[in-house]
């Protein structure tokens, strides 16, 4: 689905493995399930990079697919030439080594804003997470009482002041960096981090 304004109350979606795309020039809202079966999730929010519009999700609200690839999920918030829109996540599950990737700094923005978790869990198996928000004053990755949780085999992580802040359930091999003096932030539940 592609849209001039914002994509809003994006309901059910299933196909069995077709690629979903969903593009707006302004806010992208999930308020259900999406099921892309075999195919790639790819999700563009204010592409127009104007004002604080972005991505999130609702409760009930998930993304699915057992594409395994390093374009299995991806979204990406703001555009090259600007945007402060964020990326609020819930449960998003890719198949076994797949790739995830979520970045507000799209095109090299340098103004983007957080990526932060309501509920749920990035679950990648034993795949990669990738965060990436701008350099900008006040950027975080999830928070210190509300840390992105990770399923992976490796996480990248780069934001601005705020710093870094998750929590992986079985160990991964991790890359983070924070600009300033930004807390970095990274626990286990098990395994080893590296």
């Amino acid at each position: 689905a592609q849209g001039t304004g914002s994509l809003s109350n994006v309901g059910k979606i299933t196909s069995n493995d077709g690629n979903i795309l969903l593009d707006a020039q302004n806010t992208v809202t999930l308020n259900g399930a999406i099921d892309a079966g075999s195919g790639t999730v790819t999700i563009a929010a204010n592409k127009d990079g104007s004002s604080g519009q972005g991505f999130s999700m609702a409760a009930g609200s998930s993304i699915t697919t057992s594409n395994a690839t390093a374009s299995a999920v991806q979204i990406n918030v703001n555009g090259a030439g600007g945007g402060t829109g964020t990326a609020a996540l819930r449960d998003i599950t890719t198949g076994s080594g797949g790739t995830l990737t979520v970045a507000t700094d799209t095109g090299g923005n340098t103004t983007g804003g957080d990526i932060t978790r309501a509920a749920g869990t990035l679950n990648v198996g034993t795949g990669t997470v990738s965060l990436a928000t701008s350099t900008a004053a006040g950027a975080n990755i999830g928070t210190s009482g509300t840390p992105i949780l990770t399923t992976a085999g490796a996480i990248s992580a780069s934001s601005g002041t705020s710093g870094v802040f998750i929590t992986e359930s079985d160990g991964a091999d991790f890359t983070a960096t924070a600009t300033g003096g930004g807390q970095i932030a990274l626990t286990s539940t098990t395994g080893t981090l590296t």
